[in-house]
């Protein structure tokens, strides 16, 4: 377990270039930092105060933005966020958790910005956010979000194509309404275009890698910074913005994100593989079942003696339940759900490491500390 991590953390130290394997036992380090920084010490699925005191700010001001819902676009993509039913009724409901919205108020905040002049950056962000979710499901064939039929389910593949894009152009007319210093305004919409690409690009890349399990660990985290970790930090750099933080807090802003984001994404696929399907609301079959390149399957391929990772690709190859057990144990030879279980954290606790270099006050630090914290270790 400990190689794998080690293997993990000197790729994203390298910057990508190579996989080395350990050498010794030096402790864990991202860049030239130790990672000492601990995270609080939470209940598990404790929502940190971050997704309880920003949310509702967040939910008000997309509802005052979101488009007539007399429209097509407004009916689909108001049955999308959980406000309308497939005929365009009402419906209560709540917004997700509204995790990259909230950053981005806590970010304004945190460098010493009005989290009110953020919130036109803070909806955007959250729409473009909806935007990739929309498309995601016709992508992937899934037919049910949230314990309902996704838009394309429900409507079509064309006309769910049609409430992705009308999702993606409202972001950018709230952004640009949004009263700010047309300076700063413009920046964030650079910053969320810059995001939105490489969205798309680690969307791209997701498709590629679908069903092939012999790839570098380098390819796979490749992915994850720009599918899950590039909106993540473009949330927290358009907050900085707005509040006029300096530049290299910007950026450190941002890229802390994009930590945040490969600690979601490793505890999304920790929780696809291992998790408990009656908690997580997933299949129980998990990624595993639909051959996704999940960083436990990547992680094991590479753990396996070359004759199991023979195996481990036909059974890959093949899609029948035979083949799904014995992927499952050749993931339990190559180390289980130990291989990856802190990747997760360690990735969090640099996120951590990074908002403290920027010396904000302490307050923010901890509120930031609890948002990692859940991040690395929800079991949903």
């Amino acid at each position: 377990m400990r190689s794998t991590l080690r293997s993990i953390v000197r790729w994203h130290n390298d910057g990508g270039r190579r996989i080395l394997p350990p050498n010794g036992k030096p402790p864990l380090r991202f860049g030239n930092e130790l990672v000492s920084t601990p995270l609080v010490s939470t209940p598990v699925d404790a929502l940190p105060s971050i997704l309880t005191t920003y949310p509702p700010r967040v939910a008000a001001a997309m509802r005052g933005e979101t488009l007539a819902p007399k429209s097509m676009t407004g009916r689909m993509s108001g049955y999308h966020i959980g406000w309308l039913d497939d005929a365009g009724r009402e419906r209560h409901a709540v917004t997700g958790k509204l995790v990259r919205p909230s950053l981005c108020l806590w970010a304004c905040e945190a460098c010493g910005g009005d989290a009110d002049d953020a919130i036109p950056a803070a909806t955007a962000v959250e729409w473009v956010h909806n935007f990739t979710l929309v498309h995601d499901d016709i992508q992937d064939g899934d037919r049910d979000r949230h314990g309902r039929p996704t838009v394309w389910a429900v409507w079509g593949v064309a006309q769910a194509i049609n409430a992705g894009d009308a999702l993606h152009a409202l972001a950018f007319r709230v952004l640009t309404e949004s009263g700010v210093d047309p300076d700063r305004t413009l920046r964030a919409v650079r910053a969320l275009s810059t995001a939105t690409l490489e969205v798309v690009e680690g969307q791209c890349l997701d498709l590629a890698l679908e069903g092939r399990v012999q790839i570098p660990v380098r390819g796979y985290l490749r992915m994850v910074r720009a599918k899950t970790g590039a909106l993540l930090g473009a949330a927290l750099e358009m907050g900085a913005l707005t509040a006029g933080a300096p530049l290299a807090t910007v950026r450190r802003f941002r890229r802390a994100g994009y930590l945040l984001g490969l600690s979601f994404q490793m505890r999304d696929d920790w929780l696809g593989t291992w998790g408990d399907s009656a908690i997580t609301g997933k299949s129980s079959a998990g990624d595993v079942g639909r051959r996704k390149a999940s960083l436990p399957l990547v992680a094991a391929y590479h753990a396996l003696a070359p004759a199991a990772q023979r195996r481990l690709l036909r059974a890959f190859a093949e899609r029948t339940d035979e083949a799904t057990n014995e992927i499952r144990a050749l993931l339990d030879d190559a180390g289980g759900a130990r291989l990856t279980h802190d990747a997760p954290l360690q990735f969090a606790q640099k996120a951590v490491s990074v908002i403290a270099s920027c010396d904000v006050p302490e307050r923010f630090l901890a509120t930031f500390r609890e948002v990692a914290s859940y991040v690395a270790n929800r079991s949903r």
